[in-house]
């Protein structure tokens, strides 16, 4: 280094001029992304083994065994509970009375809430104002069938199937 004494400000200035001085040891750009795209990360079990039984399952001739296997279960199902039900058609009605009378009392409570809700916010006002005469009314509803056909049309275009692999990247 230098024969003579240096002070504390003179000998870290020269540490970090060496440290400056040596070559970088970082990793090249992009060298995590290559790194990372090696790496394949473990699935936990019950990923996997969905998986599996998903690929065994839709195997042609296991698939058709399964399906005809659970079609017999709800045939065995409706033969044995036909009878009971059959013979029990008291309970059955005064159950499904009941639920349906708590569903019914449940959907007018529902019903009154939003509907007192929306006289109180005044979105009611707003909608009667909104497309309360004729020429609103029916460019209120062309614009809403316009939109539903559209919708309509464009899912069509989003499930239709390719026809080659190379089709996506045609269309766009």
């Amino acid at each position: 280094m230098t024969d003579k004494q240096l002070d504390h400000s003179d000998l870290d200035a020269l540490v970090l001029r060496e440290l400056s001085s040596l070559p970088s040891l970082a990793p090249s750009r992009g060298f995590q992304d290559r790194v990372m795209a090696r790496v394949s990360l473990p699935k936990p079990a019950a990923v996997v083994l969905l998986q599996r039984a998903g690929a065994w399952a839709l195997q042609p001739r296991r698939a058709l065994a399964l399906a005809t296997a659970y079609a017999a279960c709800v045939v065995a199902t409706v033969l044995l509970a036909g009878p009971w039900a059959a013979a029990h058609a008291g309970f059955v009605v005064l159950g499904a009375s009941w639920v349906a009378g708590h569903v019914g009392a449940w959907l007018d409570t529902t019903a009154l809430a939003v509907a007192s809700w929306g006289v109180r916010s005044g979105v009611v006002e707003a909608l009667r104002s909104a497309a309360g005469s004729g020429a609103r009314l029916w460019a209120t509803v062309a614009t809403v069938a316009i939109g539903y056909a559209a919708s309509g049309y464009g899912l069509h275009i989003l499930l239709k199937a390719p026809r080659r692999s190379d089709e996506l990247a045609r269309t766009l």
